[in-house]
């Protein structure tokens, strides 16, 4: 149901009359190290606790394949069945606008998904009518990631916030790829003029596309400045497309492009940049600041999916605490609590918990899955005082912060 939410920041509107996505129940068999399990989930914040080895992102990961029909690890072909096991089985009980049933069957190699007892086809569908989002060690690099990978993650949100863009893109790659044949084939004629005025006619599209989407994403971001201290911004860092220019430009380079095989000018070798402290986050960031960030993507991205679809995303986080001190995982689960995503997290055994968090925390074992003890040493002694006032922390003063967060707002 589409309820009003309050949220703590701007945010407000994009979640107000979207509908959240949740996952009530999960059960595998022969899925990796798990010959049978049941996991019971709530619709706030979920954190499964244990040590390494025990199977927590095997579960997450089993999440992953119902909506996406695959891993999230960036093995080509991960070992997903059971040793000794020839199939493995995932079924999950979803909730959006009503009860949903999804399931995946695989194989070394092959995977097939059932919505309500009917065989899928399009795994494009699945994905977007059940939206989750990750956050993994093992997963997409964002980041710290090559251009290359941060350019298709941001044209694949684009594609799902602006329905009317994937035919640009597809028109825009054959143009490109046509002209390389041709040029290959060293033709310079009328044909070749045609294609290339096929790139610019889909190219600009694109790019104002991208420059839309990064100032949304923007604005996102600094709303998050609670989490990551410092603003996150994202920018592309491009050459300015002008449709005359463009078109000259592609003239000119022909030799050029016909030497190296390729077009190295245009949306396709574009290179998206993620500033932090005024540099690029890679080199200006601290291991810990970085997963904030990354999270902070993630949150960003969930906001966009309620703004244009109407659907706020399941959320997993792997390993979420990697790399944070006691204060930083105080706040990142001050910021997940007032999320209206589901979120479903991981973590090492022996973790210490502040008993104000409404979280469902289970252990995994051997011996399966079972309600988790909070342990509070430690990060107790910090909670009373941040929980009261949240910004006074981490030589943050608070009259600083409100006048950032002012400024941002």
């Amino acid at each position: 149901m589409s309820v009003p939410i309050d949220l703590p920041n701007s945010n407000h509107d994009a979640f107000q009359w979207a509908t959240a996505l949740t996952l009530d129940q999960v059960k595998v068999s022969d899925l990796r190290c798990h010959a049978r399990l049941e996991w019971q989930l709530s619709a706030g914040m979920n954190l499964l606790v244990g040590g390494n080895g025990s199977g927590k992102t095997t579960l997450l990961e089993a999440i992953c394949l119902m909506a996406h029909g695959r891993s999230f690890r960036q093995s080509r072909s991960p070992l997903l069945v059971k040793h000794g096991q020839e199939r493995f089985m995932v079924h999950g009980q979803w909730h959006r606008f009503g009860p949903m049933h999804l399931s995946v069957a695989g194989r070394l190699g092959q995977t097939s998904i059932r919505l309500q007892g009917r065989d899928i086809q399009r795994r494009k569908d699945v994905s977007e009518s059940f939206p989750v989002l990750v956050d993994a060690p093992q997963g997409r690099k964002i980041i710290d990631a090559v251009p290359g990978e941060r350019r298709r993650w941001l044209d694949a949100l684009i594609m799902i916030c602006y329905p009317s863009m994937p035919s640009h893109y597809e028109r825009y790659l054959r143009a490109v790829m046509q002209r390389g044949r041709l040029l290959r084939r060293n033709v310079f004629s009328n044909e070749l003029d045609g294609w290339e005025q096929q790139i610019v006619h889909y190219g600009l599209p694109i790019v104002q596309a991208r420059q839309s989407l990064l100032e949304e994403l923007n604005i996102e971001l600094k709303n998050e400045l609670l989490l990551t201290e410092d603003v996150v911004h994202l920018s592309m860092k491009k050459t300015e497309y002008a449709s005359d220019p463009w078109l000259l430009r592609l003239q000119e380079k022909r030799r050029d492009d016909a030497k190296v095989g390729s077009l190295r000018f245009g949306p396709q070798v574009d290179v998206v940049q993620i500033h932090f402290q005024d540099r690029e986050i890679r080199s200006a960031g601290s291991r810990g600041q970085q997963k904030l960030a990354a999270i902070a993507l993630k949150m960003a991205e969930c906001a966009l999916w309620a703004k244009h679809r109407r659907l706020i995303p399941v959320l997993l986080l792997d390993d979420c605490l990697e790399a944070l001190d006691q204060h930083r995982q105080l706040r990142l689960f001050q910021r997940l609590q007032h999320s209206p995503a589901q979120i479903v997290m991981t973590a090492p055994d022996g973790l210490s918990l502040p008993e104000a968090l409404d979280i469902n925390i289970q252990s995994l074992s051997d011996d399966g899955l079972q309600r988790y003890t909070k342990q509070t040493s430690g990060l107790q002694s910090i909670v009373t005082d941040s929980l009261k006032n949240p910004l006074k922390k981490d030589g943050i003063k608070k009259d600083n912060m409100k006048e950032s967060m002012e400024e941002v707002a």
